[in-house]
């Protein structure tokens, strides 16, 4: 574990379903928090850092950092740069920055040995399988919990206190859905699915959910990128033809990718696809997929144009080496605009989220029928398009 303890020392570590209602929706009686003011507050980070796998001498860190640990540090360097900012402002802040990557510190040791018990806020860049622990952990001792683990699909979360700072799945499918209407409402639309995981089936089921009526879709199941012949089947040439994939698996979709690409380089395609595909390097190319326009979405939590954005940036190339990337931004918001809910409203904030003002949140209660919280969703979606190695927004 790190400590900040920003009024006296910063350390440093090695870093070489429709929502219903509004923030303003009712806590079931049993849960109504109490607003609590504190002259100073503790948050607790949880961010897999794979302290125990890096180098231990400066001189060998450029080279022998493993890839798995650089979005970590990369959100670690993000909070770093929050802390003293905060710290700037005169903001009574203690930080503890947990390596859930080690097993020592593992979410569900942090729970059973009780280090979150004090927090006031938790912060957690965690696996989807540690959401639900920490979830009802947090439900139980009246902690915030955010949430930043991209596109979350798992079990149902019944925690007011927990918040999605990442829309999740359903939403981004409901708006790959709203983006298809909007551009081929009329179109035959080819679903292009397989069923090998939770995630793949999650992603059809909140597609067809969200399509249902207002698309005339096609469906083709495949296992492995379709061969030319069988595309054929679902093709017409003449025109472009709108294909909606609701796979996540990066691989897979390279492979269709350049199926298209090779087997129909006359047919434009629109491709419609998961945010999982931001991670496909091919897409960034230039001149890659000539024959396909992919959209995507992607949840922009601080826009690197934006004043914070360059701010982060600008602090980042002064005291890290390396190229930045977007982990940098998510941890600097996700540290500074909470610890800032924190500093004006107390520890129990969540309904006071209509007053946020940033452009890249809109976070509203997730609600059940009888119109109690089950927890709060961003629900800012970008759309992402890729069209020969170029993207815009």
């Amino acid at each position: 574990m790190i400590k900040h303890k920003l009024t006296i020392v910063l350390i440093a570590v090695v870093l070489a379903t429709t929502l219903a209602g509004n923030a303003r929706t009712a806590f079931r009686k049993s849960d109504q928090p109490t607003l609590h003011k504190k002259s100073r507050y503790r948050v607790d980070i949880l961010v897999p850092l794979y302290l125990d796998e890096l180098p231990k001498s400066a001189a060998a860190a450029k080279e022998k950092i493993p890839e798995k640990a650089l979005p970590g540090m990369a959100f670690y360097a993000g909070v770093n740069i929050a802390a003293d900012s905060l710290k700037k402002e005169g903001f009574n802040i203690d930080i503890y920055v947990h390596d859930v990557a080690s097993v020592n510190e593992s979410p569900g040791q942090l729970i059973s040995k009780g280090k979150l018990d004090s927090s006031d806020l938790i912060i957690g860049d965690v696996q989807p399988q540690d959401i639900q622990p920490l979830s009802g952990f947090a439900k139980t001792k009246r902690i915030n919990f955010i949430s930043t683990a991209p596109a979350f699909y798992g079990e149902t979360i019944d925690n007011p206190y927990f918040t999605l700072l990442q829309p999740s799945l359903q939403t981004q499918c409901e708006r790959i859905v709203a983006e298809v209407v909007k551009n081929a409402p009329h179109d035959k639309v080819t679903v292009l699915y397989r069923s090998k995981d939770a995630a793949d089936n999650a992603c059809y089921d909140f597609i067809t959910d969200a399509a249902e009526r207002k698309l005339h879709l096609q469906y083709m199941a495949c296992g492995k990128p379709p061969k030319k012949a069988n595309l054929e089947l679902f093709i017409a040439v003449a025109k472009p033809v709108v294909l909606v994939v609701p796979v996540s698996d990066t691989g897979f979709v390279t492979g269709l990718l350049h199926s298209l690409s090779t087997d129909f380089p006359d047919t434009h395609f629109e491709v419609y696809g998961m945010p999982s595909w931001a991670a496909i390097a091919d897409l960034k190319k230039k001149g890659a997929f000539p024959n396909a326009t992919v959209h995507i979405t992607s949840s922009l939590i601080l826009d690197p144009a934006s004043a914070a954005g360059q701010y982060v940036r600008h602090t980042f190339t002064a005291f890290y080496t390396g190229k930045i990337s977007m982990p940098v931004y998510d941890g600097y918001e996700a540290l500074f605009l909470f610890a800032g809910l924190l500093k004006k409203y107390g520890t129990h904030f969540n309904e006071d989220y209509e007053h946020i003002t940033s452009p890249a949140l809109d976070i509203h209660a997730k609600t059940d029928r009888s119109g109690d919280v089950r927890f709060y969703e961003n629900r800012q979606v970008v759309m992402e398009v890729f069209e020969g190695g170029a993207v815009k927004k």
